[in-house]
């Protein structure tokens, strides 16, 4: 199984998905749900979904149930509709890099502010 098609299975499996939790899956926990990537090792016997949340965080823990209560549903799904002789078990892990972005963000726009402000006391955050 080359790198290509397996990048493309994952790119597939993460847009099923995607597409799923957007269009048909009822939960409300999971309607702010996004689909960032797809790990899986080359059996495809696991594959790790990767999500982030648009708007609050202080929600994660209901989106992590809602997506826990629909998994055997996506599961189930990805066995109707896409050719794998191995169906995944799923694992949703909430992805940290959008946060640490914007952490990045918010400390470079601090520094670029006291730059232009030299007389401006204060530190980081």
């Amino acid at each position: 199984m080359g790198n290509k098609y397996k990048a493309r299975r994952k790119e597939e499996i993460r847009e099923f998905v995607a597409e799923l939790i957007m269009r048909k899956v009822k939960d409300p926990r999971v309607s702010n749900v996004t689909i960032q990537k797809v790990e899986a090792p080359d059996d495809f016997s696991v594959a790790k979904i990767y999500y982030n949340i648009i708007g609050e965080k202080d929600e994660m823990e209901l989106v992590r149930r809602g997506l826990t209560s629909c998994k055997g549903y996506i599961r189930s799904e990805l066995r109707n509709h896409m050719r794998m002789r191995i169906i995944p078990e799923l694992i949703f892990i909430y992805d940290k890099s959008l946060d640490k972005a914007m952490r990045i963000e918010k400390v470079l726009k601090k520094i670029h502010n006291d730059e232009e402000d030299p007389g401006r006391e204060g530190g980081i955050e």
